[in-house]
């Protein structure tokens, strides 16, 4: 099973929760309190939060942008237009089309706009908008979306190793293995013989082609019991099929289903935020911004004052709000300096 990938481009990958480092020794960041437990976890996560920067304006702004993509960011959006709009009154922040694939298309023909994406880029991308209007195209990662199995309440799956995960989204006839039905996993009872039923997004959403391009490198997932808009929409549908699964991020479970461990080396990860704050939990996928940099040069500033808010305390915590996790925040300064240049700290 595929581990967090890198946007491909010039932006920079999120640091792992496994491999993360601190801005100084009193800001602990993900994966350095090995001791961390379901009680303290938050706290954990509060502690990060507070070693991030304040957001200061560095100027007055005006102007327009138009925000598009992923349907994932979408709410992790609007919160940061609305938080953003309270320092900067003469800003207009407005949604655009809706999904990863039509947002970036959108960039390609009008380098003007920002695009959430739910998922690295890849080369192939890149050079699309490239081709397109879009001068000097960049991916910046601004949260981390540890995503997890879910089945229904009453599904007695204790676990999954990677192989078996990856077999249940597999479409038969490809290389690897596919796995068609619950007893394959071990279920008897009414599960005996029951087929598995996929629910998956649809095909302009960055979270299927995440799936497909990341977990499985290029092949095809399996047949599909339902496709669905939003990664709520998917769990809902789980809730109400016994013999349901699918994948979404931490933040959009609903009642009825659960999540499945990982089952890593003999030993069963739990998908929650404790694992995946001690650096265990190995399924996360990066939720990165893109926009033309050639623009920067002439928005009098607007979009690197977008992306320090975003990247600030403020940001960060909007992203937890909305169920979503922080990056490290030496990660964060490095990306700033990378493409804002250096800053006096």
């Amino acid at each position: 099973m595929a581990q967090q990938s890198p946007p491909a481009g010039k932006g920079t990958p999120a640091t792992p929760a496994s491999a993360a480092s601190t801005a100084n020794d009193a800001s602990p960041g993900p994966g350095s309190q090995p001791d961390l437990n379901a009680a303290n976890s938050h706290a954990a996560l509060m502690r990060l939060v507070d070693s991030f920067e304040l957001y200061h304006p560095a100027k007055n702004l005006k102007g327009t942008i138009v925000l598009d993509g992923s349907t994932t960011m979408m709410q992790l959006g609007k919160a940061w237009a609305d938080r953003f709009r309270q320092f900067h009154k003469d800003v207009v922040l407005t949604r655009g089309v809706d999904g990863t694939n039509a947002g970036l298309n959108e960039l390609a023909k009008d380098p003007t706009r920002i695009v959430g994406v739910s998922r690295p880029l890849t080369n192939a991308e890149i050079d699309a908008l490239k081709k397109g209007k879009c001068v000097d195209p960049i991916s910046v990662v601004v949260a981390l979306d540890p995503i997890a199995l879910y089945v229904h309440e009453s599904n007695p799956l204790k676990g999954v190793t990677p192989e078996q995960f990856e077999a249940m989204l597999r479409a038969p006839g490809q290389k690897g293995a596919h796995i068609a039905k619950w007893s394959e996993l071990g279920l008897g009872g009414e599960f005996e013989g029951k087929k598995i039923q996929f629910h998956c997004r649809s095909e302009i959403s960055g979270t299927k082609s995440f799936i497909k391009n990341v977990i499985l490198r290029g092949e095809e997932l399996t047949e599909e019991a339902g496709s669905h808009e939003s990664n709520g929409a998917v769990c809902e549908a789980i809730a109400k099929d016994l013999y349901g699964m699918g994948l979404a991020g931490f933040g959009s479970i609903k009642p009825g289903i659960r999540p499945v461990p990982l089952v890593l080396n003999g030993v069963a990860v739990p998908a929650s935020e404790e694992s995946f704050l001690m650096g265990q939990y190995p399924l996360v996928r990066p939720l990165v911004i893109v926009f033309d940099r050639a623009e920067m040069k002439k928005d009098g500033g607007l979009r690197e004052e977008v992306l320090r808010y975003i990247l600030s305390r403020e940001g960060q915590l909007e992203a937890i709000r909305e169920g979503f996790f922080p990056l490290d925040p030496s990660f964060v300064h490095q990306e700033l300096d990378m493409i804002c240049g250096p800053r006096i700290r």
